[in-house]
């Protein structure tokens, strides 16, 4: 006789909420009222899958169980094809995700003493991004090397460069146990200790190389930056900015050794928000309120600098590890099928090249998939005098029904130049708007859900457009930039070697003024 009435149907994803307690059940050898066999496969292939499992009981409460093929991740439990589950006697409900190429499955069973049952749950992919030659990192993870296959596989992250050394206002955390992580010459995903992060007076940097990442723990909170870049640079090591509002991003950009910038950083939790600026520049709350304000004040941000001239790519990291969200949370996306041609295999610097190049799509949520003319992001399309070009945008779009995309926005030189709900986008049968260029500028595609517990969106890294070979520079982006540094002498007044720093970046600043084109 069946002992587990189940109910279980197809969804999508649902997110957490990011302060659950986990309600512990005993593990081997406790008392249990019945057993749950759950073997999850790839639908079409009827493969096993990497998956991550979140198990509430009847009040709500995730439910973690103690097994030997079971990782414990934030508040979900990670499993390769099956999982036994030792359960005590109530109602259970759950989602598997295996990310967010393949739909959730979400469901709920009844467990009654003495109960034992076995169910196999297939999962549908909605879009297979390696096909498309997308290939995904996340550049923000304080994680062991322990299980880090099965954790990057159950949510199809290709590359994660560990955090070995985390130095916050002057404390420094070392990764325990490391070694040299998964080989450069096998198959993805990629990962190995190959990061450090400082997060001082001036903000994060995120410093990257497999060869040899600086040391950052005898740094002090209030030291200047650009000592830690210059030596990052000498070891051909990539620094990328944590956040957008950094104290010191206009000093790292007069220098011209800021290799990215994380748009979605570790603000942007799965399901929540930290609600602030710290270390950096604060928004003006009038302008950019609420939950989406921090979010919106970083891209605002980011849009000031591609108005400058500058073409910085975007990037993101979780800070998985730091909080409970998954690796993936927030993944920047890389096209690297130009450099695959000849049935090449990926590699971490393939991947590296790509993201340099601005080739990436930047997401916590959407899969957001454009082409134009034939081209990936990062593009430049030069333009003759006198000549207006009309840009059609090839979209490809894929996002969770729980979370579905509220509007899609073209953005050229940071204003909207067009706004298109997606009913407006099915009466035009997928199409966007054409888009003209008669001068230099930039410009990229976003799409935004109707999430409101954490600004979930999705962004396309920018296109460039030169007329006469010559960049688009906004005298009021510079002067932003100006301002700013303006700001941070006085806010560190007193630090000689802040001030140096910033008396450095000045001339910068002020040639770009003076070389300025546009308003």
């Amino acid at each position: 006789m069946r002992r587990y009435r189940q109910i279980i149907h197809i969804g999508y994803w649902v997110l957490p909420c990011l302060m659950w307690t986990f309600l512990q059940v005993p593990g081997q050898g406790a008392k249990v009222d019945g057993k749950l066999t759950l073997s999850v496969v790839d639908s079409q292939s009827g493969t096993p899958l990497a998956v991550r499992l979140q198990l509430r009981d009847s009040r709500g409460r995730p439910v973690s169980v103690r097994a030997p093929q079971v990782v414990t991740a934030g508040d979900s439990l990670v499993f390769e094809g099956q999982l036994t589950l030792g359960l005590r006697k109530g109602r259970y409900s759950f989602d598997i995700e295996a990310g967010p190429e393949f739909h959730t499955r979400q469901g709920h069973f009844t467990v009654e003493r003495h109960a034992e049952d076995a169910k196999e749950i297939s999962l549908a992919r909605k879009v297979d991004m390696h096909e498309e030659g997308w290939w995904a990192g996340d550049l923000d993870v304080w994680h062991s090397l322990d299980h880090m296959t099965l954790l990057m596989r159950a949510e199809h992250v290709d590359l994660v460069p560990l955090l070995r050394q985390q130095n916050v206002r002057g404390k420094c955390k070392i990764l325990k146990k490391w070694g040299r992580g998964a080989p450069a010459e096998s198959t993805a995903p990629f990962y190995g200790p190959w990061a450090v992060m400082d997060r001082g007076r001036g903000g994060g940097l995120l410093l990257f190389s497999q060869a040899a990442t600086p040391d950052v723990c005898g740094r002090k909170a209030d030291a200047p930056s650009m000592p830690l870049i210059a030596q990052s640079h000498a070891t051909e090591g990539k620094v990328i900015a944590l956040t957008p509002f950094a104290w010191d991003l206009p000093i790292w950009l007069a220098s011209g050794k800021l290799d990215a910038i994380e748009i979605l950083h570790r603000h942007a939790l799965r399901g929540g928000v930290i609600d602030n600026e710290a270390w950096g520049k604060t928004r003006n709350k009038t302008f950019f309120p609420g939950k989406l304000g921090n979010g919106r004040w970083g891209e605002a941000i980011y849009q000031h600098v591609l108005n400058c001239g500058l073409r910085v790519p975007p990037a993101a990291g979780s800070g998985a590890g730091t909080n409970r969200s998954p690796i993936g949370t927030n993944r920047v996306y890389v096209h690297c099928s130009p450099q695959l041609s000849g049935g090449g295999l990926i590699t971490p610097e393939l991947w590296w090249q790509g993201l340099l190049h601005g080739r990436v799509l930047v997401t916590n949520g959407p899969l957001l998939r454009v082409q134009v003319e034939g081209h990936s992001p990062g593009h430049v399309f030069q333009l003759e005098r006198g000549r207006t070009h009309e840009f059609q945008i090839g979209l490809k779009l894929t996002f969770y029904a729980k979370s579905p995309v509220e509007y899609l926005e073209i953005v050229k030189n940071g204003h909207v130049e067009h706004e298109v709900r997606l009913d407006d986008l099915a009466k035009r049968q997928g199409r966007l708007p054409v888009l003209k260029f008669d001068e230099s500028g930039w410009f990229l595609v976003r799409a935004v859900t109707s999430e409101t517990r954490t600004y979930q969106f999705a962004s396309t890294g920018p296109y460039y457009v030169e007329m006469d070979y010559r960049r688009r520079v906004s005298r009021k982006s510079v002067q932003f930039f100006l301002d700013w540094l303006d700001d941070a002498a006085e806010k560190f007044a007193g630090n000689e070697p802040v001030q140096a720093e910033i008396a450095a970046a000045l001339p910068f600043w002020r040639d770009l003024l003076e070389r300025a084109n546009a308003k």
